[in-house]
């Protein structure tokens, strides 16, 4: 289960909002949010009965399906292992049971289409709201993208570490590598065509470049990341995708071994 997630500074009136995907579609976790002065986005999980008002009772699910689109909007849905990324166009609509409708209407041919029913504390009666708490949810994609680099890249878990207080010194280690990773990555398929030395250090950039038999200054920030998985076992096939974690962060320490051979090296000479 994926617990909640704090993402930035979202915030109505000074109030927080805690950002969850379906795991965290709990009761309790409405009760408490006003303990904690804070309001809540989470998708939903379960088919609740719901009423608005003086209406009757209904299914969540059917209800919000029902409500027509009110804010349409252009989307970017980022690339993933074994997801390329495309261009969409996502419906929205809200109602009065605090829940945002979002969907995809023609999704690429073998693609699931997109939906998200979102459950929020927060009033959302007008089109700006809606487009605001959907922005939210959307940024707990790079929060995943941080746990799975934790997980699989940095494998914490696999740690044998069996006290609180080792595991937060190894957080402490190992959380910077992973956001640091993090950066180059994003900035690699942000910018593909960006050169890779404005956002890597130059040394490893004309590390990877010699090895990719390319003069540095044309090693684009792509090309880069490509070749790193390449260091890390990732055989860059087409119909694989964009590289998982494990190839990235085990290219990403040999190329660092790399880094710290070069002046031992010119000492040698």
């Amino acid at each position: 289960m994926q617990m909640v997630q704090q993402v930035g500074t979202p915030a109505t009136n000074g109030l927080l909002a805690p950002v969850g995907d379906r795991g965290a579609e709990m009761l309790s976790l409405f009760r408490r949010r006003r303990l904690t002065q804070t309001h809540v986005v989470v998708r939903a999980a379960q088919n609740r009965r719901v009423r608005a008002n003086e209406e009757a009772i209904a299914d969540l699910l059917e209800r919000v399906r029902a409500w027509p689109s009110q804010a349409p909007r252009p989307f970017d849905v980022p690339a993933s292992h074994g997801r390329h990324a495309r261009q969409t166009r996502l419906q929205i609509s809200f109602g009065p049971v605090g829940v945002v409708g979002v969907w995809e209407t023609e999704p690429p041919a073998g693609e699931a289409a997109l939906e998200w029913i979102l459950l929020t504390s927060l009033e959302t009666s007008t089109c700006a709201p809606a487009g605001q708490r959907v922005d939210w949810y959307r940024c707990r994609w790079i929060v995943e993208e941080d746990h799975q680099c934790l997980k699989t890249g940095c494998r914490i878990e696999a740690r044998q570490v069996h006290t609180t207080e080792r595991l937060i010194r190894l957080l402490g280690l190992l959380s910077p590598l992973a956001v640091r990773l993090l950066h180059v990555r994003d900035v690699a398929r942000r910018a593909p065509e960006s050169a890779a030395v404005d956002s890597v250090a130059p040394v490893a950039v004309a590390l990877v470049a010699a090895r990719a038999a390319l003069p540095p200054e044309r090693l684009t920030g792509a090309a880069f990341w490509q070749e790193v998985a390449r260091l890390g076992g990732d055989l860059a096939r087409t119909r694989d995708g964009p590289p998982g974690w494990r190839p990235l962060w085990q290219g990403w320490l040999y190329l660092h071994t790399l880094v710290e051979g070069v002046p031992l090296a010119s000492h040698l000479r």
